[in-house]
């Protein structure tokens, strides 16, 4: 009796340590993972914004679309006299052949596609994993819901799928037509706000 109270509490003491180290681990790591991530989507932001510099004024926000649990990251991209720039969201989608897609988006003040940025993703490489080439994303370019059909020409769309990597290719139209669908209900009838409305927003 004695020696089995002795190994239950061995364990119990292993697991309390380890319980410990792994809450160590995750508060040491946390902040330098957050923050890279930060970085991340500041490049990304640069790489979708045509003429997005350090004297623009970046005024994030989170939304969430109607039956979708998801949180978005919105940004709005200002001047520095606060009149609106640019638009950018992180969308996602969970079609994708290796689950979920997330990417940045830019658009203008038009909500018209200024670049599509690829960040999280497990698709099939060199197939699926194409969907971060320009050949692919130059697709989108000045495209919005007005004037694109988000789905793959063989689904009677507009986009030119990847080779071999269909599934892909509808999971990016899924995921950048969502991503707009949010930014469109949330700020396009106050585009035009003013620099007042814009900080009161």
């Amino acid at each position: 009796m004695k020696d089995n109270f002795i190994q239950i509490f061995k364990l119990f003491l292993i697991a309390v340590i380890s319980a410990f180290l792994l809450s160590l681990v995750n508060s040491i790591t946390k902040g330098p993972i957050e923050k890279a991530k930060g970085a991340e989507m500041m490049e990304a932001i640069g790489n979708i914004i045509p003429g997005f510099t350090s004297e623009k004024i970046l005024k994030d926000t989170i939304l969430y679309f109607p039956d979708d649990t998801f949180p978005f990251k919105t940004f709005i991209i200002l001047n520095p006299d606060s009149s609106i720039y640019a638009y950018s969201i992180l969308t996602y989608t969970k079609k994708g052949y290796g689950g979920t897609i997330k990417m940045m988006i830019g658009v203008d003040d038009d909500f018209q596609i200024t670049g599509i940025y690829p960040l999280e993703f497990s698709e099939t490489p060199g197939l699926g994993t194409k969907m971060t080439l320009n050949e692919f994303k130059d697709q989108f370019i000045s495209k919005s819901l007005s004037n694109f059909n988000f789905k793959v020409k063989k689904d009677g769309g507009d986009i030119v799928a990847i080779t071999s990597a269909t599934i892909t290719s509808r999971a990016v139209g899924d995921c950048i037509e969502k991503g707009l669908k949010v930014l469109e209900s949330s700020f396009k009838s106050s585009s035009k706000m003013t620099s007042e409305e814009v900080e009161n927003e």
